[in-house]
């Protein structure tokens, strides 16, 4: 690939987060792009097919599982693996509000990219249990239980915190309140990884 259409690919990409991070998903279409971005329709087009492919390009580039790279450790790092795990994803979806609202339109929507942004982040969460639960000797069930309700949970958290301060006693708008809440999966972490 040139360098010419190497930078105009990135302005466009860049072009989808600014219109992401201001009016999220809903309002990324062509015609927004090329305005944001200053890159014509028809070179959008013609470097990425669709307006779909744009977003999956998109998506791709900004998800948390797909773009982290886990080396899983012998039996007796796992724990703490594990933990650092979901601080590094609680800390980047807290702090990536194009993160939060990916999340808050993948709830909503159903579309190639999304199925194909499903399938990936299942087959990487798939290989990281496994590979907890051979170390651990936990149970698949378990240490799959364990991922998805903190995977689950810390995008509907962090969407809600726009609206909500405090949700259970947590201040979910601030940084001591997280705390409290990565105290907590540590405290379960020690209890089922032990």
């Amino acid at each position: 690939m040139n360098k010419n259409r190497s930078q105009t690919e990135q302005r466009i990409l860049e072009a989808v987060g600014k219109i992401v991070e201001s009016e999220g998903f809903e309002a990324v279409g062509v015609n927004a792009v090329a305005s944001v971005s200053g890159v014509s329709k028809v070179l959008i087009y013609r470097y990425f097919g669709s307006i779909e492919q744009l977003l999956a390009k998109y998506i791709e580039d900004n998800d948390y599982w797909l773009n982290s790279e886990f080396q899983i450790p012998q039996h007796d790092n796992v724990k703490e693996f594990s933990k650092s795990v979901f601080r590094a994803y609680i800390d980047m979806v807290r702090k990536t509000p194009a993160l939060q609202k990916l999340y808050r339109w993948e709830l909503t929507t159903n579309n190639p990219a999304i199925e194909k942004l499903r399938e990936r982040r299942e087959q990487i969460a798939l290989g990281i249990i496994n590979a907890v639960s051979r170390q651990s000797g936990q149970s698949l069930e378990r240490v799959a239980g364990i991922s998805t309700l903190v995977t689950a949970t810390v995008p509907y958290l962090c969407v809600l915190s726009e609206n909500c301060k405090v949700y259970n006693s947590f201040d979910i708008s601030s940084d001591s309140g997280w705390d409290k809440l990565l105290e907590t999966i540590d405290f379960m972490l020690d209890k089922i990884l032990d």
